[in-house]
């Protein structure tokens, strides 16, 4: 076995993982810049409390100031000088300080929190927004992993920022500007050879902390490949258990692990060096200082106080600016989750309503597709000068071998997309003249794969119209001739169906979709493959039920099997994206063209 199959570890490749230089990148201003911006409109609902927190910073800054000012003289009046009244007065200075810093420092993290977690559930609740409103194509070339993971992982690596930005990042360096400036209050030389910490704690994290941003966007993306895969794996149990894939699904789960392994120990072992490079500059640093100050104090050139006082500013200073490295792993996590989030941010939404698009009454003579071509981003042709007409209350198939073009006319039929010539129109109307909802309303849609959701039988009935009323549920049901079926369960209409509808049958899914269909009481009925998945006897039963249901209705059937559409009113043959048959079932076998062909083929496979 390779390496990467038996598990290596990553310290027995040191230098590979830390290698390849040419792929980090290093840390810009404008990394920073692209989070500021991008949270910037999340804070904006809640800028009283985010200047709230600013004056508090502020106060609680000048309180934490205060302390070595009074400690200096506590010393150099109070103790060096014996003065009983100097040392009184300095120690009930500092009780109320201790008090009054304790309670600021309270009230702010109350709030910044509550603040924190305001901004991370508007962001999340935007996210899923505006996942609502992108385009199918972006789910198709998406894995869900991918998605899921700006969940679990980005939206996640954000708010850890969040929560601990002001701690973390704003309250240390708010310490090293008052500490700095008091340093040179003390002694202007002393301040000087502080200055020098700055070079020594600042070039190597940077150095470092910029590898580390680099390797964050390529961990968080080996963090989705991984949701995704999991995510793939324990949707195809069934078919891994039945082709005995275990063997192999560990062994490229396990490369994309090690995978994940090179980054995720690069991206630390660089964070860790930001940290440790810092502190070391500091105790050099502090060396020095004791040493000189020391012997100026022995010398009389400063006095004890100053020097205590200097020293605490200086330790206060120089574990301010490690502290804010030690920010930098959260910061390079949130730095290549922001990058996630924007990638999804910035994808087009779906088609939009026209400006001053039409609210569509019900159909009321046909809806035709006139000359329709249409070619998909790639630059693939999916249909080319396409025409026909479904009158109301006629039934139309579209029949045709699979990359035939059905699919397609189907997603122009719903406007997931548009075409790239010619037009659809309701009633003489484009559909693209007219609202989105307007248009989907009268449709009901029954798809191949009839998804449920993981609630209640009348909550999933209800996704076709959120307010019908038990009433039209339980008529819904019985059109789709599930109802006692339904109430034979225990829990009635209130019974869970289970992830993806699994505690159900085949033909129980496909009954309660048809019902979630029905319940609209839509004027267009789209059947998409509505029966292809299931066993003989069940697909007669529905197709029964179907052929009653869609007596009073304009129905569209999409399907392969001829046998499904024969008392169709006209059936449309598709091929290679034209149409090059179209009549009734008895017109087309006469005519002994590619439809009597297909039909006698699928008439030997049955």
């Amino acid at each position: 076995m390779s390496g990467q199959e038996t598990g290596t570890e990553p310290d027995e490749d040191l230098a590979q993982y830390i290698g390849d230089e040419d792929e980090d990148e290093e840390l810009q201003p404008g990394q920073l810049g692209r989070m500021v911006r991008f949270l910037r409109p999340h804070f904006k609902p809640y800028a009283r409390t985010l200047w709230a927190v600013g004056g508090l910073l502020l106060l609680q800054t000048i309180l934490n100031a205060s302390f070595p000012i009074a400690t200096r003289y506590l010393i150099d009046d109070g103790l060096v000088e014996r003065n009983w009244d100097a040392l009184v007065t300095v120690l009930i200075f500092l009780g109320f300080a201790a008090l009054a810093v304790s309670l600021v420092a309270i009230l702010n993290d109350y709030l910044f929190a509550r603040l924190a977690a305001n901004v991370v559930k508007d962001l999340r609740g935007a996210l899923f927004e505006h996942i609502q409103r992108l385009p199918m194509p972006y789910f198709q070339r998406t894995a869900s992993g991918q998605l899921l993971s700006r969940f679990s992982g980005d939206i996640v690596a954000t708010e850890t920022l969040l929560v601990h930005l002001v701690t973390g990042l704003m309250m240390p360096l708010l310490e090293v500007i008052y500490a700095t400036a008091l340093m040179f209050y003390f002694n202007v030389w002393l301040g000087l050879i502080g200055l020098s910490v700055f070079p020594m704690i600042l070039l190597g994290p940077r150095f470092f902390s910029g590898r580390a941003f680099g390797l964050s966007y390529e961990k968080r993306s080996r963090e989705a490949d991984l949701l995704s895969a999991a995510h793939e794996n324990v949707t195809a149990q069934p078919v891994v258990q039945a082709f005995g894939l275990q063997a192999q699904a560990i062994s490229r789960y396990r490369h994309r692990n090690l995978e994940w392994v090179r980054y995720a120990f690069r991206m630390n072992f660089f964070a860790g060096l930001a940290e440790s490079s810092a502190y070391m500059g500091v105790y050099v640093i502090h060396v020095v200082i004791v040493g000189l100050g020391a012997y100026w104090a022995y010398s009389d050139v400063i006095s004890i106080g100053t020097l205590v006082a200097f020293e605490a500013m200086f330790i206060s200073m120089g574990y301010a600016l490690t502290d804010v490295s030690q920010f930098i792993p959260t910061l390079a996590q949130a730095a290549g989750s922001v990058q996630h989030l924007e990638e999804v941010f910035d994808e087009p939404r779906s088609i939009s309503d026209a400006p001053g698009a039409r609210v569509a009454p019900r159909m009321q003579s046909s809806l035709r597709v006139e000359n329709v071509s249409f070619v998909y981003p790639d630059g693939r042709q999916a249909l080319q000068d396409v025409s026909f007409a479904v009158g109301k209350n006629s039934y139309v198939a579209l029949v045709g071998r699979s990359g035939s073009g059905k699919s397609t006319l189907l997603s122009l039929l719903l406007r997931f997309y548009d075409p790239t010539a010619g037009r659809l129109t309701l009633d003489g109307v484009d559909l693209r003249e007219i609202t989105q909802d307007s248009l989907r309303s009268q449709i009901g849609i029954v798809f191949q794969d009839s998804f449920l959701f993981n609630a209640s039988i009348i909550d999933n009935v209800r996704v076709g119209k959120a307010d019908a009323t038990p009433e039209e549920v339980r008529a819904a049901l019985q059109s789709a001739e599930i109802w006692e079926a339904v109430q034979a369960l225990p829990a009635g209409l209130e019974t869970i169906v289970g992830e993806r509808g699994g505690r159900l049958s085949g033909g129980q899914r496909q009954r309660i979709a048809i019902a979630r269909a029905l319940v609209r009481d839509p004027e267009i009925l789209i059947l998409d493959e509505a029966t292809s998945a299931l066993d003989a006897v069940a697909e007669a039963a529905i197709n029964i039920t179907l052929e009653r249901v869609a007596q009073s209705r304009t129905v569209i059937n999409v399907t392969h099997r001829l046998s499904n559409v024969t008392g169709a009113d006209r059936i449309v043959l598709l091929q290679d994206g034209r149409i090059v048959e179209t009549g009734d079932h008895p017109t087309l076998l006469a005519a002994h063209g590619a439809y009597a062909a297909l039909w006698r083929a699928q008439q030997r496979d049955a």
